[in-house]
């Protein structure tokens, strides 16, 4: 993540390499963002108009916005047939169905279902279909499915049915209740619960044939043919009975959004924004920055210091014991990723500079000389997780998030040991080999990889991961102005970038799974800033604005109900504003506190006050369960600065409840975005409110 402001920064004139990886740039957005989003940054060059010329050939033909309106159940755009309302079907019940037009191609749908069978009750599934009268093209069910989920490893749900049975989805899980969006040449259609939770629960499918696209919404609640109870599990299917008695009536309300495609891929983010402007909410902030900042600093310094042989850093965290909590006996040190040593120790550094605590000083310093004397290897690389140093295992793999975090974080801890009046030239040694290596072993496309062994062999070359690299790369530019960097870095964000917008989707990022997910995002965020604040190309900013609507599609816009006697009950949680980790994984965490700077600024660069509302409210989901020290989750008190990780906000190990491991990533990513904000008023401002 980069500091706000210097947006004037630049360098000298690319070079006609540079500028030809610009035009294949220019090329995609052309295809992808629309050629009248490129017109404006195109530099006059003859080649680069022909670029654009070539894309506008190959658009689709653009759907004219014309008036979208309902002839009975039919949906007509232009004269031409849209979708249509289908027949609810149910034996003995009257349907009566109430459409509101509440404009820019959102409807109200209100379906009302009264029996009237002379029988004294009667169960009812009640379902709101609505047809979408084209085979879909692109398909997503926010936080659940990625056009399918076809990406990855993983065993996640695949595809929209099982066994014959279309899958069904309870709201809870997920980020917009009963959301299902598809996508046709011409028109998108998205469907979603008006309420989390109306009455008895509910649940969604999506069902895609040759010819048409059916969104159907589910009350009440249920979850088939299984339930995908765990990473890569599956428990029985579940289904809530709703039963009416004679001249009982049913009540649902939702709302359906109709918008033209212009290019493939995009026109669900008008949906994504009409689903914020619906739910947002009004939240205090549970800590002030200044708070957060001393129970994090207190955690790290406190509760993860760990010495052992060697070794002197950060425990990856803490596991429970009978009423007590102790450091992990495994996969114990990390750099990065979960671990977070290098970025705990710059933050000790930081807490050195506010306050004057030494032992902070020494102990930043300490972790950081641990991988300089120990963990290095001769290709440029180091540990991802040193473990092996202490117990003489074999290196694991060296993946990209790791190495990526280890080379910023180690630029950033030069320039903090200097202020702090300590001279390390090996912490800006380490971080360039890593960088020198990433130089040596980018690949043709730009992509550098996803993992290598400690010799520096590719393991892998897929996955979005790869882009933990290019932020290191553009910080290794700002320190040495080595122009090299710069071009790495450029191009890798222009591969991973091209594969975000070709695909729908970023992949990787969260280690312990392969699958479709929300972190690997991050680093388009904050390179695409830092490159538009050296380069002055709006390109960038609006590759980072695309890559921030992607990420808000695994943002909570609903609160899940809170069970009585769960954990959620104990911590007051609520799943508005927190982000769902991935595909493969169905629970909250709060890993989102790491794309606020990038909001912030995009609401600030863009205008568009609505990710500045959104980046508020990550941020006080980020901070629900952080314990003061005296947080109690079922009789068991939490440490300062404690944090569990994952919340279970659906049918995923114990609903309503927590993962209870406090990991160390939630503490540096806190203290990471205080550390590189300046103006903490955007964060703490009682006056804006989460939704103002």
């Amino acid at each position: 993540m980069q500091q706000e402001g210097n947006e004037h920064t630049h360098v000298e004139s690319p070079d006609t390499r540079i500028r030809h990886e610009r035009r294949r740039f220019l090329h995609l957005f052309a295809v992808t963002l629309g050629a009248a989003c490129v017109e404006p940054f195109l530099s006059g060059c003859r080649d680069e108009r022909d670029v654009l010329q070539l894309s506008q050939s190959k658009e689709p033909n653009a759907a004219r916005h014309g008036r979208v309106h309902f002839e009975g159940c039919r949906l007509l755009a232009d004269g031409l047939l849209v979708g249509e309302i289908a027949p609810l079907g149910l034996s003995g019940f009257e349907c009566n169905d109430e459409l509101r037009d509440l404009g820019d191609g959102v409807f109200e749908w209100q379906r009302t279902v009264t029996l009237r069978a002379e029988a004294g009750a009667q169960p009812a599934r009640v379902t709101l279909d609505f047809a979408a009268a084209h085979a879909s093209t692109f398909s997503l069910i926010p936080a659940i499915s990625y056009n399918g989920n076809q990406w990855g490893g993983g065993r996640e749900p695949k595809g929209f049915s099982h066994d014959g049975e279309p899958w069904s989805f309870a709201f809870h899980r997920g980020a917009v209740p009963g959301g299902t969006y598809s996508e046709g040449p011409k028109w998108a259609v998205a469907l979603w619960a008006k309420e989390a939770t109306p009455a008895r629960g509910g649940s969604c499918s999506l069902v895609p044939t040759a010819n048409c696209t059916t969104h159907r919404l589910i009350w009440p609640e249920e979850e088939r043919p299984l339930t995908y109870s765990g990473r890569d599990e599956y428990d029985r299917p579940y289904a809530e009975n709703m039963t009416l008695r004679h001249g009982e009536s049913f009540t649902a309300t939702a709302y359906l959004l109709v918008a033209p495609v212009r290019q493939p891929k995009t026109a669900w983010r008008r949906w994504i924004d009409a689903c914020w402007t619906r739910t947002q909410q009004n939240r205090p902030a549970r800590y002030s920055p200044e708070e957060l900042r001393g129970h994090g600093v207190h955690f790290a310094r406190e509760r993860l210091w760990a010495e052992e042989a060697e070794f002197r850093g950060f425990s990856i965290g803490l596991l429970q014991s009978g009423h007590e909590w102790h450091q992990r006996t495994r996969h114990k040190y990390e750099i990065g990723w979960a671990g977070q040593n290098a970025s705990l120790a710059c933050a000790l550094l930081d807490d050195f500079l506010r306050t004057g605590e030494k032992a902070s000083l020494d102990k930043g310093l300490a972790a950081l000389d641990t991988w300089v004397r120990h963990g290095r290897f001769p290709c440029g690389l180091v540990y991802a997780v040193i473990d092996p140093v202490l117990d003489g295992s074999q290196p694991g793999q060296l993946d990209a998030c790791n190495m990526g975090n280890a080379a910023e974080f180690f630029l950033e801890a030069y320039e903090l040991a200097q202020r702090c009046g300590v001279s390390k030239p090996e912490y800006r040694e380490l971080a360039l080999g890593i960088c020198d290596f990433m130089l040596k072993h980018q690949q043709p496309d730009g992509r550098f990889g996803r993992a290598w062994t400690s010799t520096g062999e590719c393991l892998s070359p897929d996955g979005t991961i790869g882009c933990f690299i290019v932020p290191a790369l553009i910080a290794a530019f700002r320190a040495t102005n080595r122009r090299e960097y710069l071009e790495s870095a450029a191009r890798g964000y222009r591969a991973y970038h091209g594969g975000l917008t070709e695909h729908g989707f970023a992949t990787a990022g969260a280690l312990d799974t392969d699958c479709i997910d929300k972190e690997s995002a991050w680093p388009l965020i904050d390179a695409g800033l830092a490159l538009y604040d050296i380069t002055g190309d709006s390109l960038y900013l609006n590759a980072t604005e695309a890559a921030a609507y992607y990420t808000a599609t695994w943002q909570y816009c609903h609160s899940v109900p809170v069970q009585p006697n769960s954990m959620f009950a104990d911590m007051e949680y609520d799943s508005f504003g927190g982000t769902a980790v991935s595909t493969q994984h169905h629970h909250v965490d709060p890993y989102g506190v790491r794309f606020v700077p990038g909001y912030l600024r995009l609401a600030r660069l863009t205008g568009n006050r609505m990710w500045e509302k959104r980046a508020r409210a990550l941020w006080y989901n980020g901070m629900l369960g952080v314990s003061d020290g005296t947080l109690k989750l079922r009789g068991v008190e939490l440490p300062r600065g404690g944090q569990c990780e994952g919340y279970f906000q659906t049918r995923w190990g114990s609903q309503g409840n927590c993962s209870l491991w406090l990991v160390a990533w939630p503490t540096a990513f806190r203290l990471e975005v205080l550390r590189r904000m300046g103006d903490w008023t955007r964060l703490s401002d009682p006056g804006s409110g989460l939704g103002s």
